[in-house]
Parts: C-alpha cells; structure tokens; sequence
C-alpha cells in the first residue's frame, strides 16, 4: 500500500499530473499532506480510521485532487497560499491566463478533473510552526518560491523531510506563476540543503531520496544552466522576451499540455524571472523592452 515508511510517515506515490505524492501520517491524529495520489488507497486509509486533519503543501491543482473525500477534517494551508483556496478565480490567476478562453478551460480542468471545492482553512501555517500528530511532530519551514506560501515538513522523530514540489527532478525547478519568484526558490533550496535528514520525500519523481544535499545541489544546477543559456543567446545582441521565450531554454518548442495550456506562458514567465534576477545582479539591463548585456 506504501512506497516509503519511515516510522509514522508513510508515502503514497501518485503518478502523472494532475495526480502527485501524499504523505500521510499514521498516529494518534491522522493526517494527509496533499491528498492526490491514489483514490482507493486513500479511502481506504480513511476507512480504517477517519482522518483528522488534511494539509496543502501549497496552492496548486495537483495537490487538491482528493480533499473532497474528507470533508470533516481540519484543513490546514500555508498562510500566504490560503486564498486561492477561498476563491476559485484567485488560484486561475495564478497562472497567468491570456483570454476568457484559457480562463473557462482553468476552470473546467479544476472543477472537473482536480475537484476544487471552496474551503476556508481551519489552521493557517506559518515558518517554523511545530505540528504534533501524536509521537510524531513536524516543523514547518516556509520555502516560498513555486508559489508565495509553499511549505516543506520536517518530520523531527523520524528524520524526514516533505519538500512537495521543490521536487528534485531532472527538469528542475518551476517558478513560471505570475506569483513564483526565482530567487525566493534559490533560497529555499539552499536552507533546505543545511538541514541533516536521512530521507527527502518528494511530492512528484521518484518520491524517494536519500537524505544526501547533493540532489539539492543538482537541483540548483538546473537554474545555474538555464541562466548559462539564456546569457550564452543575450550575448548575440538585444533581444526581446518573445525572442527569448521563443529559444525554449526550458521546456523546447511550444506546445499544448492539459489539453490547452500552452507551455510558452510558462517558458515566458521563468525567463522573466530570469531576466529581472540578472537585472537586480546589475547583468542585464532593460530598455524600449530590448534585453541586452550590461558591459
């Protein structure tokens, strides 16, 4: 039933979007963190004893699919996410839609398909917050970036910790919402390398790391290379942001994903990141909306 235990935390792998990992946390007060992965598995878990208190890791689609199947829980939020899931249009704009059309489509797939359903938090988390479940206690740390409010769990007993979709994989990090922030995500990463577990646990990927900062490290490596790429094509001349966003440093050519997102908004919104990180660094300059080395 589990793909990790570790005393009283266990992990449930979710697969493909718009599913991702849930930890869920088997002690005196029964708990889900990010009730999105396996249904059956999940009713299950609730069926043997109900579950008492359900966490978002952070504001997105992918990590709400299942709360509807636990209504009487406490629900508990990161404080800076906690109104996007009070008002449906709040999390739309999030991402940044460039029409009604992409608008109606948000809506759809998160009623549809991710089950938004209003709900007002009973317990808004903050940085450093301790969470006793019974034997177990987890320290909230506050790693904002993906979005304002993002929150990792450190679980003190058992030497875990959940770092939701500071995810670790291959493709490395995102902060392409029009409320992520690069540097706020470079940051986060790096306290979280200065903390000694023995397991990482990941909301999507594997799921499963040793406790080793080096998978941090290669995490961070993927920003340091898209960065490396986008000076390498600044170094040419001027360029414009759709000039930019069209190279496709991140994610390659356009395309569709969840049926009618284009991943150039995204691609667009993480080189714009880019751009005004290097610009505070004092690297990069912006005039009559031409991108241009600084000398």
């Amino acid at each position: 039933m589990f793909d990790f235990e570790k005393g009283r935390v266990k992990l449930i792998r979710g697969g493909r979007y718009p599913h991702c990992n849930t930890v869920f946390v088997d002690d005196e007060h029964r708990t889900l963190i990010d009730a999105a992965s396996k249904e059956e598995t999940l009713r299950a878990i609730n069926g043997e004893r109900p579950i008492e208190i359900l966490i978002v890791s952070h504001g997105h689609e992918d990590h709400i699919m299942y709360n509807y199947l636990f209504p009487d829980a406490r629900f508990w939020v990161p404080q800076s996410d906690a109104l996007v899931f009070e008002e449906i249009d709040r999390l739309i704009d999030v991402y940044g839609p460039e029409n009604e059309d992409q608008r109606r489509e948000w809506k759809r797939l998160l009623i549809e398909v991710c089950h938004y359903e209003v709900r007002n938090p009973d317990r808004l988390l903050t940085d450093g917050d301790i969470l006793e479940f019974g034997a177990s206690r987890c320290e909230v740390i506050h790693t904002p970036g993906h979005t304002p409010g993002h929150c990792a769990f450190h679980f003190l007993e058992e030497r875990v910790i959940y770092l939701a979709d500071l995810d670790l994989v291959k493709a490395g990090p995102y902060y392409g919402d029009t409320t992520s922030s690069l540097e706020d995500t470079i940051q986060s990463l790096e306290r979280i390398a200065s903390i000694d577990v023995d397991f990482y646990l990941t909301g999507h990927g594997e799921g499963v790391y040793d406790g080793n900062p080096d998978h941090i490290y290669r995490y961070l490596q993927a920003i340091r290379e898209r960065e490396g790429k986008l000076l390498e094509f600044l170094s040419g001349g001027p360029r414009t942001l759709e000039e930019i966003t069209g190279q496709g440093i991140i994610y390659g050519p356009p395309r569709m994903i969840a049926g009618f997102w284009d991943i150039s908004i995204s691609e667009r919104g993480m080189m714009l990141q880019h751009l005004n990180y290097l610009a505070k660094q004092g690297r990069v300059e912006e005039d009559a909306g031409l991108y241009h080395l600084v000398a």
